[in-house]
């Protein structure tokens, strides 16, 4: 775990309140977590990657296996995918937000 100094984690804290704000006050974002849906369209589209030659991110030896739905699984539950997940609504409205950042504050909730 990194060591953090005490100005870098206010920044953090105050990133994760600014986001929480705008996800719940301001309803800029609903829901403020991962869907089923998105998290099957993540596995689903680094599944494809995998498949078509991309580089896995975690050592597949201790893995086990060369299945790439596997290997994606893995580097989701170890948050090591770095995609931008687009939510657009009905008024067509549409916002990004970082893979990375949704799993940071879905871990605060």
């Amino acid at each position: 775990m990194e060591t953090l100094s005490t100005s870098e984690l206010l920044e953090r804290i105050n990133k994760l309140v600014e986001l929480l704000e705008r996800a719940l006050v301001k309803r800029d974002f609903y829901p403020p977590r991962l869907t089923k849906y998105e998290i099957a369209r993540i596995i689903g589209a680094r599944a494809l990657q995998l498949a078509m030659g991309a580089q896995p991110k975690i050592d597949i030896r201790e893995l086990g296996t060369t299945d790439p739905v596997l290997i994606a699984l893995e580097e989701f539950r170890r948050g090591l995918l770095d995609f931008i997940i687009v939510r657009e609504f009905p008024d067509g409205k549409a916002i990004k937000i970082r893979l990375r950042e949704l799993l940071e504050l879905e871990k605060t909730l």
